[in-house]
């Protein structure tokens, strides 16, 4: 039986310390790859694919070269991409480039200019 339900991240977060820590705990990675799963399958390219995790409360921003998901209540950076299980290089071979602004003040995530 599948279940479908939908996910909202709770207003205390494990990742609103993230500039502590930046290592996720297995359980909370396996709930993220659970409930953004459909959102990169489905995904028809990087608007499509913004605007999916927009509807679940996240974003997607570039820091130290990597593909990172944000949390866009509080704009702090969770983990790459990778570890949700689809590496940038996967999802350039599926939407082609994407074109990044370099981190404003202190935020040090790069936007993505799409």
């Amino acid at each position: 039986m599948l279940h479908q339900y939908e996910f909202k991240p709770p207003t205390q977060t494990k990742w609103s310390g993230s500039k502590i820590s930046n290592r996720l705990d297995c359980e909370t990675g396996v709930l993220l790859r659970c409930a953004l799963r459909s959102e990169f399958q489905q995904a028809t390219s990087w608007v499509n694919l913004r605007r999916r995790l927009e509807g679940k409360g996240f974003d997607l921003g570039f820091y130290d070269g990597r593909l990172v998901l944000i949390c866009r209540d509080t704009g702090e950076r969770i983990c790459s991409c990778k570890f949700v299980g689809y590496p940038l290089a996967k999802l350039t071979e599926r939407f082609g480039r994407v074109r990044a602004k370099a981190p404003a003040g202190d935020s040090h995530v790069g936007q993505l200019l799409i």
